[in-house]
């Protein structure tokens, strides 16, 4: 049974632990922050934010708050397009923002930056109006030092990140607690959508009777349980069809065999699961 109202807690140390790993094994600054305000300013909860890169010091020293403005763009961006978002920086260097999720309720962000491309100091000198700084040979010669990661390597952390991102909500490490019904509703359909579920069990689990949950589920859902677990399932199927069986899928969405799963995945798509796998 959970308890209804509106919280959100953060296991800072064991996050803080996973950033500080990814740090060390990259060479990268990383860090998750929280608390995005309507001016989209920062707030760090776990990371190594003091860990300035000598280059990075240095173009703060007259620059400042150009990065804290392009930094404040692209945090917007990210969280607007609901995905990971690498980009380049005011000063030419790559970071990575990761947008976290519960339902539709942002709860937080992972970085990870200061990272140098295989691009020249002469390219990004360029592009980036370094010549705006008036230590520009000193900010190549500490360019020039950086470790090089090939756009190819960028995109593998960006992706290694987003897995990152699964454990910590899996694991609940950043949770909504005590939140409205509706979250616990979708939360237990998230997390048991593999198993011969039923309303009654979903009552059980939020604490309150078969007919508040038809009546949430209409009300926030415009469904019925059933419905929503069938949209849920079938949505999740979309996604294993890319790597596996139809009996596989089947067998992890919760259906009762490649029949039944059939019948329902064409309802809802207007496709066989073979016409959808080709």
């Amino acid at each position: 049974m959970v308890e209804v109202a509106e919280k959100l807690r953060i296991e800072i140390v064991e996050i803080k632990k996973i950033m500080d790993l990814l740090s060390g094994l990259f060479s990268i600054r990383t860090a998750f922050f929280y608390s995005i305000t309507d001016e989209y300013s920062i707030k760090e909860i776990a990371g190594n934010m003091g860990d300035y890169q000598p280059f990075c010091s240095i173009i703060q020293q007259e620059l400042k708050n150009k990065c804290i403005a392009c930094d404040r763009d692209q945090f917007k961006k990210a969280e607007q397009g609901k995905s990971p978002l690498l980009y380049q920086c005011y000063n030419g260097l790559y970071e990575m923002i990761l947008p976290l999720y519960i339902e539709d309720h942002i709860i937080g962000y992972l970085h990870f930056g200061q990272v140098r491309s295989d691009d020249s100091f002469d390219k990004i000198y360029n592009k980036c109006s370094l010549f705006e700084h008036t230590k520009a040979d000193l900010l190549k010669k500490e360019y020039q030092k950086m470790q090089v990661f090939p756009k190819e390597k960028l995109l593998m952390i960006s992706d290694l990140f987003t897995r990152i991102s699964e454990i910590i909500l899996k694991n609940h490490l950043v949770e909504i607690q005590k939140a409205r019904p509706e979250y616990y509703l979708k939360k237990y359909i998230s997390e048991n959508y593999s198993k011969d579920i039923s309303i009654k069990q979903a009552a059980v689990y939020i604490g309150k009777s078969p007919s508040y949950i038809t009546h949430q589920f209409k009300k926030h859902f415009q469904c019925t349980f059933h419905q929503y677990l069938l949209q849920f399932r079938i949505n999740k199927a979309r996604e294993f069809l890319k790597s596996m069986t139809i009996e596989e899928t089947a067998d992890a969405c919760g259906f009762k065999n490649r029949y039944h799963f059939s019948k329902v995945f064409k309802s809802f798509t207007g496709l066989t699961p073979r016409q959808y796998k080709k």
